[in-house]
């Protein structure tokens, strides 16, 4: 917890007293000070982003990686002490029960994935051990991550960890005490080549680190960003996020997701469709973007149609208006209406909106 003048906050209460115009959206914020600004240190400086819909399940015991190994998409067994890698949860149709980060700590492992009312990813694991040595404990609550994200991401975390940031890529785990602040570090790199280094810290320092990253800021373009302007850079470089689009209607393969996925090792939950999909060629769907002719306002998933009103796909997340040139969004549509090179529109509301489909850059 934060203590200002004595008064104990939360992290989220934190941001709202840092930040008094920010506009909150359920539990997360949409924006912090402005959505443009921030979308703007995205593209050209540092965007801080807390993650707030995050789950951390905690995993001890001598038969957690085989464990993991035989359920998940990707090679763990071999993982070792400070070492991390993102692996899958598929059902049995292969579809995403949730993609997630595995990293190796000193005593035990975390599994880091995406929060959800039911605690779906959580219920999942806990289904699967039956007579393995294995205890979890949802300890999500207990800490928090904050996002560093940007082109200048790594020269603002030479001041926070010196020459160090030149030692943490996307396979290590590195532990840092820095001004009385102690956390794990660690980087995952993401379509387009985007790279996103993550703190992992006690909740109860999280907003202390927020105010001393400020106040280490010398000549940085430093934002804590919201929803509005990381979806929009989500868009701009083709990252997939829960639940747009890693849900339990779509697979890794229609998301540009397959590296994630070991097609060397032995069977894991889901592992049939999965590679048949890859023999056989037989993936429905792939992700694109989508620049819209007109500009609209909604929430819901708008459904795509190609000339003959045949349904052909749908928008899974949109960008607000003001943050891009042209409003876009992505969408997950049916290959085969692709490679026809058809003409597409956009319901809402009843109403026909025409949109062009881009392919998207894929440098994983």
């Amino acid at each position: 917890m934060f203590q200002e003048n004595q008064i104990v906050l939360s992290l989220s209460e934190f941001l709202s007293y840092k930040f008094p115009n920010a506009i909150k959206n359920e539990e997360s914020f949409r924006f912090f000070t402005s959505a443009k600004e921030e979308y703007e240190s995205l593209r050209n400086g540092v965007g801080l982003r807390v993650n707030s819909s995050l789950v951390l399940i905690q995993m001890s015991g001598k038969d957690v990686l085989d464990f993991l190994h035989r359920v998940s998409t990707n090679a763990v067994k071999d993982l070792k002490t400070l070492e991390k890698r993102n692996t899958i949860f598929l059902n049995e149709k292969g579809r995403f029960i949730d993609r997630t980060t595995l990293i190796s700590l000193e005593n035990d492992f975390f599994l880091i994935g995406s929060a959800s009312e039911n605690k779906r990813l959580f219920s999942w694991v806990n289904k699967f051990i039956i007579t393995e040595d294995i205890q979890t404990k949802d300890v999500s609550s207990n800490y928090a991550i904050v996002d560093f994200v940007g082109p200048q991401a790594e020269s603002f975390l030479t001041l926070l960890l010196g020459k160090e940031i030149n030692t943490v890529d996307s396979t290590k785990v590195r532990r840092f005490d820095v001004d009385g602040f102690t956390f794990y570090f660690f980087m995952n790199q993401e379509n387009n080549g985007v790279k996103i280094y993550k703190a992992l810290i006690d909740s109860e320092k999280s907003a202390g680190l927020i105010e001393y990253l400020f106040s280490i800021n010398s000549v940085f373009d430093l934002h804590v960003v919201g929803d509005d302007a990381f979806d929009a850079f989500r868009i701009e470089n083709g990252i997939p996020a829960f639940p747009n689009e890693i849900n339990d209607e779509s697979n890794p393969h229609e998301v540009n997701l397959l590296h994630e996925v070991c097609f060397k090792k032995g069977c894991y939950i889901g592992q049939e469709v999965i590679s048949r999909l890859d023999t056989y060629d037989k993936v429905q769907k792939k992700l694109v973007k989508v620049t819209l002719n007109n500009s609209i306002s909604s929430i819901d998933p708008l459904i795509i149609i190609d000339h003959e009103k045949n349904e052909s796909g749908k928008i899974t997340t949109l960008s607000k208006d003001e943050l891009l040139t042209e409003q876009k969004g992505l969408a997950l549509v049916r290959k085969k209406a692709f490679e026809n090179g058809s003409l597409y529109s956009a319901i809402s509301n009843k109403n026909e909106i025409g949109i062009k489909i881009s392919e998207l850059p894929h440098t994983s």
